[in-house]
């Protein structure tokens, strides 16, 4: 192996480690959709439950 394979090899490691920080930092495994879409719509409502009380805990 070449240097200039060393090189083009470390380019790509660096660029899949900032890709998957990246996606790690933005929340792309956590609570992303799943294709299974009544579990995205179950979550955003209880979501919107959430936001839409007081911090009481009471509806408005």
């Amino acid at each position: 192996m070449n240097l200039q394979s060393f090189l083009v090899l470390v380019v790509i490691f660096v660029l899949l480690g900032l890709a998957v920080a990246f996606i790690a930092k933005n929340g792309g495994w956590q609570g992303g959709c799943s294709g299974h879409c009544a579990s995205c719509q179950q979550r955003c409502a209880q979501q919107n439950k959430k936001s839409d009380s007081d911090p009481d805990g009471e509806s408005k």
